[in-house]
């Protein structure tokens, strides 16, 4: 592979692009938007000659107390036959999906709650690929609250896809949210195989923090130097006010001008009591995203 290189204060510093994704898990279900998350997994895994992580979550059976018995014992049966079906028919569709690109395979089935599975299972992949809870009907099999928790306790970048879209064209325009924290830093990290691709980048500040204004140029000016030297397009730097519309609207008007198809953004959580709490920006984010977004924490 050729290096590619930039000076920075007269020193040349050479470096190679070869990061990419290895491994692409992808949650399948019988959802009707599981074709986008297949659909945007072939793709990537294409571009990326990567393996396909097929993560199948079913619930687990219900369970019928003693004085239930008689009837429990015939009802559990017919759900074991219908979970059986399900699960092997969404075991036939991703194999039959993925056996006409030629990329490898892998299957996982298992039972438990979605957002424990996802997690758990999804760790050994680069990156998972999920679908945005519907924001009309809330009828998905995947409820904004696990995808949620998923996110935030995988441990891997999540790309999550609008309800019932796909991303199948090349990723050549990407917006990156900046902040100057550890999230968005984790997150343009995490987006690597992405960057390298891309032939724009667009740097966004919503609502600058109000620093001294030298400490914010020299942290956008280590930012430049950062992706420089992986050899990434030259970024645009721009702001934006969150005043009328909002932080989550902001990024996806400014996303929306300069025609990016995905966005990059640190989610901002913290546990409380077991449960996970989100920062605004990242609850309106994940409820009205336009275009794919690359989720990182």
């Amino acid at each position: 592979m050729r290096p590619i290189g930039f000076l920075l204060d007269g020193i040349e510093f050479p470096c190679w692009r070869h990061t990419m994704f290895k491994r692409i898990a992808v949650h399948i279900d019988k959802d009707p938007a599981c074709a986008g998350r297949l659909a945007t997994a072939l793709a990537l895994a294409k571009t990326h000659e990567a393996q396909i992580v097929g993560i199948y979550v079913q619930d687990p059976p219900f369970n019928y107390g003693y004085d239930e018995v008689v009837v429990s014992a015939a009802v559990l049966e017919v759900q074991r036959t219908q979970m059986a079906e399900e699960r092997q028919k969404c075991t036939e569709y991703f194999c039959q999906r993925v056996a006409l690109t030629g990329q490898s395979k892998s299957w996982v089935a298992v039972q438990g709650a979605l957002e424990d599975e996802l997690a758990l299972h999804s760790r050994c992949s680069d990156i998972l690929i999920m679908s945005q809870a519907d924001p009309q009907t809330h009828r998905s099999s995947v409820q904004g609250y696990q995808l949620e928790s998923v996110i935030l306790t995988a441990g891997r970048p999540v790309l999550t896809i609008p309800f019932a879209t796909e991303l199948t064209q090349p990723v050549d325009k990407v917006l990156l949210c900046w902040d100057q924290g550890r999230e968005s830093a984790r997150a343009i990290a995490d987006a690597a195989p992405f960057l390298e691709l891309a032939k724009e980048i667009v740097v966004l500040t919503v609502d600058k923090r109000v620093v001294p204004e030298g400490e914010a140029r020299k942290t956008m000016s280590g930012l430049d130097d950062y992706l420089r030297a992986h050899g990434y397009a030259p970024a645009k730097a721009v702001s934006a006010s969150s005043k009328e519309s909002g932080i989550g609207n902001a990024i996806l008007n400014t996303a929306a001008d300069f025609g990016s198809n995905l966005i990059v953004m640190g989610l901002y959580g913290h546990s409380r009591a077991r449960e996970w709490v989100l920062g605004g920006a990242s609850r309106e984010m994940m409820s009205d995203m336009t275009i794919p977004v690359l989720f990182s924490h």
